[in-house]
């Protein structure tokens, strides 16, 4: 019990030290506390954390030093007492001067009496959310197993990975390992750094509890947005408190919340959490010209292209589609504002962060993705049916019907608003804007990518934007309440909408809700894993089926003989892709183990151990004299191919 008690508090203060106390301290140093609301330092030290835990760590792993938990406690502590030091001396420098007026600071302070129902907003939206994950904590998504591994290889190693994989070839041999796009170095450090701190086991519900941390700041980065857009309107408040409710306790579940959340879906929810701030910082530099806060905004969009390249494809389609509303909307001050902008770019600081963030792609690290090949898969033509667009209803079914409806209502009313701000109604624009017509119409910006993946961010700016519609329509209906209609339709209006928005968002929750937990047939998938790895090794290759094992993705984390060790049987719809001519040995092995081109794959490939679940594919190995059977479980069974 003491030793339970003891892990669990080294890993919530390592959770503190590494996700919490870098971005604090640099905040201070950057002068920049003063700025924001003591909720916006909060988030915005969370987010920062991200991003200067995979800087600090890239740069212990390119170090002698490496990549260890002394290093790691050492640098965060170095690199703290350094901020610390710069804040005392421009705090120095700076007392006695007047601080900064509480008009010009942000306004994105709840009021009193909106804290208790933001607060019981926030503890629903964690106790739906914890009764989701009370099935779904238990480490077997997919996604989340290949992202452990290279966390376990970044934590057992103390070295950056090279992220390789190994493809079967035509002759039915292995090929040589290849680069792989898919994975960014971002989506693996926080975690290592929180495994490597806290001796935390990868196998465990803790990168589950990780991605909830950051899938909960991420809806206070934009509670905080929220404000940030409407400080203008004497109901942003108001419209805050709405946006928190429309993706709070609704939809709570559903993608890209808890769902993803529990799939392991990393880079999307940390991007969810980025995206926000910076558009936050977009806006507080452009709108009180300030270099410095502009500076910390491209930090952060740096720290996003290190995390996930299709955040940062999305957020650069943002700001292209933002430049274009701003230039629709403000035709005739548009030059005299991009040379404001330029004297902003034109400063130390931000021309210090853009020579910083040179230097450490060409110099120091650069991401995997950066490369002929990724750039290809991802623009052009749409080379699949999943990516040449979402049908109205699809998009719709993504956003929640009730979001989307009063969506298109506030995207009507945005056009009309005034007293909103031309850049907070440029970004309100530019970003639905620009996700509406990704999701919808991909060809028409040459976007090759799955376009469900790019419709999940859709949710935020829609939130925001149905939330304005709501209480817009609501406050309008109480001013003129005082002319000619009755209270009693006013309430009877205001229960319509909440019924409405809620039967909608439960629905979409309760789609997303998992039938049975897969927790038990993942242990014996573990328990298989861990006895096969005692009686092999690199010399043995092993075949298991994705499409009927539970938690199979995480069998590499118990054999950590590479990446695409053990070979995978995938989705049987994969080996039947028009686009793409697609390897059959993985499918033959299993399929019909006695075929000439599935004996040609065995041979080829050298494998001689195959994990199946009985109840499916046990009948085709049973009967054959050179397949032993060395293990048996309810849902798993391993066979030995006797040479």
């Amino acid at each position: 019990m003491f030793d339970f008690i003891f892990s669990q508090t080294i890993f919530y203060l390592t959770l503190i030290l590494v996700l919490f106390i870098p971005g604090f301290f640099l905040i201070l140093a950057t002068r920049m506390r003063k700025e924001f609301s003591p909720l916006e330092v909060f988030v915005l030290s969370f987010g920062s954390s991200i991003v200067l835990i995979d800087f600090l760590t890239i740069a212990l792993g390119k170090s002698p030093f490496g990549i260890t938990r002394n290093s790691i406690i050492g640098a965060i502590i170095l690199f703290s007492i350094i901020c610390f030091a710069v804040y005392l001396i421009f705090h120095r420098k700076n007392k006695g001067q007047p601080s900064i007026p509480a008009s010009t600071a942000s306004s994105s302070k709840i009021k009193k009496h909106s804290t208790i129902l933001v607060i019981t907003l926030l503890l629903l939206t964690i106790f739906i959310k914890t009764i989701y994950f009370k099935d779904a904590i238990f480490p077997t998504a997919t996604d989340l197993g290949h992202h452990m591994y290279w966390t376990k290889v970044i934590a057992v190693t103390g070295q950056l990975p090279q992220y390789e994989k190994v493809e079967i070839q035509e002759d039915f041999t292995l090929g040589e390992p290849s680069p792989i796009a898919d994975f960014i170095i971002g989506e693996h450090l926080p975690f290592a750094a929180i495994a490597i701190v806290s001796g935390a086991s990868v196998i465990s519900a803790f990168p589950v509890l990780t991605l909830f941390l950051i899938h909960i700041m991420s809806l206070l980065a934009i509670f905080v947005l929220a404000q940030a857009l409407f400080k203008n309107s004497k109901h942003k408040d108001s419209i805050a408190t709405a946006t928190l409710f429309l993706i709070g306790p609704l939809w709570a579940i559903a993608s890209p919340q808890a769902k993803f959340a529990s799939g392991g879906v990393i880079g999307n929810n940390i991007g969810n959490l980025l995206i926000p701030l910076i558009i936050i910082l977009f806006l507080k530099a452009l709108i009180e010209k300030k270099s410095n806060i502009l500076s910390y905004a491209l930090f952060l969009s740096l720290g996003l292209a290190y995390t996930h390249h299709l955040s940062t494809f999305i957020f650069a389609f943002i700001l292209f589609f933002t430049i274009i509303a701003y230039a629709i909307i403000n035709p005739k001050t548009i030059l005299q504002d991009a040379k404001e902008w330029m004297k902003l770019i034109i400063s130390p600081w931000v021309l210090s962060v853009l020579a910083a963030g040179i230097i450490f792609i060409f110099l120091l690290y650069t991401p995997t993705y950066l490369n002929t090949t990724a750039i290809d898969t991802a623009v052009g033509a749409p080379s699949k049916a999943t990516r040449t667009g979402l049908t109205l209803d699809q998009f719709k079914s993504t956003a929640g019907e009730a979001r989307f409806a009063f969506a298109l209502i506030g995207i009507v009313l945005l056009f009309f608003a005034r007293n909103l701000g031309k850049y907070n109604q440029a970004f309100l624009i530019g970003w639905i804007g620009a996700l509406t017509i990704m999701s919808l119409r991909p060809n028409w910006l040459f976007v090759d990518i799955p376009s469900n993946r790019v419709a999940s961010y859709i949710v935020f700016p829609i939130a925001i934007i149905a939330a304005y519609a709501l209480i817009k329509i609501l406050t309008t209906l109480k001013s003129e309440n005082k002319n000619y209609l009755n209270p009693i339709f006013l309430l009877a209006t205001f229960f319509i909408f909440l019924s409405f928005i809620a039967t909608s968002g439960f629905y979409d929750n309760a789609l997303a809700l998992n039938d049975a937990s897969s927790a038990s047939k993942a242990l014996q998938t573990y328990n298989a894993s861990e006895y096969l790895t005692q009686r092999s090794d690199a010399k043995d290759m092993i075949l298991k089926d994705h499409n009927y094992l539970a938690g199979d993705s995480w069998i590499k984390l118990f054999t950590m003989r590479g990446y695409s060790y053990p070979l995978s049987r995938g989705y049987f719809k994969r080996y039947e892709d028009e686009t793409k001519q697609r390897e059959q040995c993985t499918n033959f092995m299993i399929s019909t183990p006695t075929t000439t081109e599935a004996k040609q794959c065995y041979d080829g490939t050298g494998t001689d151990f195959v994990m199946i679940n009985p109840k499916i594919d046990s009948s085709q190995f049973s009967r054959l004299k050179e397949f032993w059977q060395v293990y048996s479980a309810d849902d798993i069974a391993i066979f030995y191919k006797a040479q």
